[in-house]
């Protein structure tokens, strides 16, 4: 037996509808329910108000993009906090 955890939405017909991962296609299940209301956001100002926003112009885009694909090798300095990280997680 294994447990996932899903969130879906009761639609206004009553009707519960899953969308389980594809891993489980062709299988039969034996499902439990347990059910808990989440509290939703309506207003979206409310959400903002979270989520702080950068504006990248396109040059500073391109390096964001360019250094998420093509990362620079790490100083010594970097190698050296890795390795003190690791000795005092026990790695």
């Amino acid at each position: 037996m294994q447990s996932i955890k899903l969130r879906s939405r009761v639609d206004a017909d009553g009707i519960l509808r899953l969308e389980v991962p594809i891993e489980l296609a062709n299988l039969e299940l034996d499902l439990v329910v347990v059910y808990q209301p989440v509290e939703s956001v309506t207003n979206d100002t409310e959400k903002q108000e979270d989520i702080q926003e950068i504006k990248l112009s396109l040059k500073d885009s391109l390096a964001f993009v360019e250094s998420l694909l093509n990362p620079p090798e790490p100083s010594s300095k970097m190698r050296i906090a890795a390795q003190e990280y690791k000795r005092s997680m026990g790695l």
